[in-house]
């Protein structure tokens, strides 16, 4: 028998772990839920009732809100609101400029496209006569009317850990959104866009600012119908993705508390397979 150099067993030694790695699974989310929009049915899950931060799914609602409050106040199209310089409530960063005015149309992008913390703020208070407690008291009273009845809202965006739901009541939330009258267009066009740059007006002159979707499925080329990620410490990752299936089928995979952004998404990704949504 022929004899293998030892300069070559870590080599095949090395080969042999990452092939038994490659077959490790993938550690699941805390709570997911599969659910068939065109059926009104759950495919899979698990702890579909689990009270977990939701992080950025937030905005969702903030979004629908926002539309909501603008209508009833009359025409918004010259919407405009300030980032202050300083606000204590948030911990994250932006690329938009501060103290200055702001199109609401550009903070709805920036909200729901990259998951600015600052644009949901801006977009709370800037609906007259309204403050933004008012406006995080109208989030939790639309939830209470669609029947999420685990979940509720401390402010806009969603980095307090205080803003809670579960996956049963977020699928309730995809459904409505999907379906209302005033919000379903627009929040349908602007969380399935997978990059956009917007020509901000600074106290110099104009920006320019790019952002990213931060759902990779939509930066992939996948056609979808609603999505949001939320991210925070006590969150963990989380991912709404609402997609149309090749047979006519909506498929809508929401998980909550994911180990990192890359296993939700392939966690997403598996259970589209699975249920042979394409």
């Amino acid at each position: 028998m022929k004899r293998i150099p030892v300069r070559k067993l870590p080599v095949i030694f090395l080969s042999s772990v990452l092939a038994l790695c490659g077959n490790v699974a993938k550690a699941d989310p805390s709570a997911f839920v599969v659910y068939d929009f065109r059926n009104n049915r759950v495919l899979d899950g698990v702890n579909l009732t689990t009270v977990r931060p939701m992080a950025s799914i937030t905005k969702l609602m903030t979004a629908h809100v926002f539309m909501k409050m603008s209508l009833a106040a009359g025409n918004r199209s010259e919407c405009t609101s300030v980032i202050p310089e300083h606000d204590p409530s948030i911990s994250t960063s932006t690329r938009l400029p501060r103290e200055t005015p702001i199109p609401c149309s550009q903070l709805f992008y920036a909200m729901l496209v990259s998951s600015d913390n600052h644009a949901a703020h801006a977009l709370a208070r800037a609906i007259p006569g309204l403050t933004q407690t008012d406006f995080v008291n109208e989030m939790n009273r639309q939830a209470r009317l669609w029947g999420m009845h685990n979940t509720h809202y401390a402010d806009p965006s969603g980095i307090s850990s205080a803003n809670v739901s579960t996956v049963s009541d977020l699928a309730i939330l995809s459904k409505r959104l999907m379906s209302d009258n005033i919000s379903r267009a627009v929040v349908r066009k602007v969380t399935a866009t997978a990059g956009i740059t917007l020509n901000v007006h600074n106290n110099s002159g104009f920006m320019k600012v790019g952002f990213n979707n931060t759902n990779r499925l939509i930066r992939e080329g996948r056609q979808v119908l609603l999505s949001k990620t939320g991210t925070t410490r006590a969150a963990g990752y989380n991912l709404l993705h609402v997609q149309p299936c090749g047979d006519g089928r909506i498929i809508g995979v929401i998980s909550m508390n994911n180990a990192n952004a890359n296993e939700r998404i392939e966690f997403t990704r598996r259970k589209l397979y699975q249920n042979m949504c394409f």
